[in-house]
């Protein structure tokens, strides 16, 4: 059976850096490619990563619940499902006991609550909520928004890497008249913001910053599909000129803009491209839309990460009392909405 040593070996790691892979330490920070050549190693020469050499089984790292609140009912099903896989997917790797909570659920806590570590706080949340959550847990880390970053720690999407990967995607292809659909922060009454609401502020940005600050096109809309539709059809019976392409701020929105111009035989990507930030992972049959999309698995593991750091015996550093926000990368998928440009459209 092989040894730390012999992986060390063979790897080119640290005996330290495999033995906190192989033990799923949740305060490490490796990227995929480290933790999946150290797997292999291990499972190439047959050594023993999931239990110790007694054979005991390793103990479990954190316990910690799960709440999910999404604001809009037509995907709060997705919503849910989708974190949930990921979740359940990283703490099994790295040695996390779950459960979900549920706001319904009223009383002064089960068994399992009187145990807790942490709190995971995916979505968006009123303040009565979040006061139920610390009424459980001191320790609350929030995926998706941040709440308010002096005091909590936060694991959000990172709005300006997005836009720059949407507008370099859209520029390739020789794009210039990029417009923006969806809502601003003016239109935002939840308490929170969700990544969405300031991808108008980044627009502009990355607009300027490829010099095309004098084309910039900006429909506001809520995140709804009629609306949408209903906003777009308005300007295309004004007959002024459209923009080549799109950058929708949510799903929502996206489908409504497509609505629209297939109604005024506008096509997509013959006539207009479209790109799409989306706060799910979208499905193989949906793959029609070019997306900007979160990294799931990633959020779940900085979150729990956040969490270890407050334990103490969990961290290898010193306990942090100090908030932190970790911003993730999404990821552009790419579909079939988006096509070289023609020149600006006029209805």
């Amino acid at each position: 059976m092989a040894t730390l040593k012999d992986l060390a070996e063979y790897t080119g790691y640290s005996i330290a850096t495999i033995s906190r892979i192989l033990n799923h330490d949740p305060s490490m920070s490796a990227s995929e490619e480290t933790r999946k050549k150290v797997l292999e190693a291990a499972n190439t020469l047959n050594y023993a990563a999931t239990k110790s050499r007694k054979g005991r089984s390793l103990k479990t790292a954190l316990n910690i619940g799960v709440a999910i609140s999404c604001p809009y009912p037509q995907r709060r099903e997705a919503y849910e499902k989708q974190w949930l896989s990921s979740l359940e997917q990283i703490c099994k790797e790295m040695k996390v006991a779950w459960f979900p909570m549920r706001f319904e659920t009223r009383d002064s806590g089960s068994a399992k609550e009187e145990e807790l570590d942490g709190i995971l706080a995916i979505g968006t949340f009123q303040n009565a909520q979040m006061n139920w959550l610390f009424h459980r847990c001191e320790h609350v880390v929030f995926i998706g928004t941040s709440p308010d970053e002096a005091r909590y720690d936060s694991v959000a999407v990172n709005p300006v890497a997005g836009m720059a990967q949407a507008m370099e995607y859209l520029t390739s292809y020789g794009h210039q008249h990029i417009g923006l659909i969806g809502p601003s922060l003016s239109m935002y009454h939840h308490g929170q913001c969700m990544s969405y609401e300031v991808i108008e502020g980044n627009y502009l940005d990355a607009m300027r910053m490829h010099g095309l600050g004098k084309y910039g096109w900006v429909l506001r809309a809520q995140v709804d599909p009629a609306e949408t539709k209903r906003l777009l059809q308005e300007y295309l019976r004004s007959g002024q000129p459209l923009p080549t392409a799109l950058l929708a701020a949510t799903r929502e929105n996206a489908e409504g803009a497509l609505q629209a111009l297939t109604e005024h035989q506008i096509a997509v990507p013959r006539d207009m491209s479209i790109v799409v930030f989306s706060d799910l992972v979208q499905a193989a049959e949906e793959g029609e839309m070019t997306s900007i999309e979160p990294q799931m698995d990633s959020m779940c593991r900085a979150a729990i990460r956040l969490l270890s750091e407050c334990m103490p015996g969990q961290a290898l550093q010193i306990v942090r009392n100090v908030p932190k926000k970790s911003l993730i990368p999404p990821v552009l998928v790419r579909r079939n909405s988006v096509g070289e440009p023609r020149e600006p459209q006029k209805k």
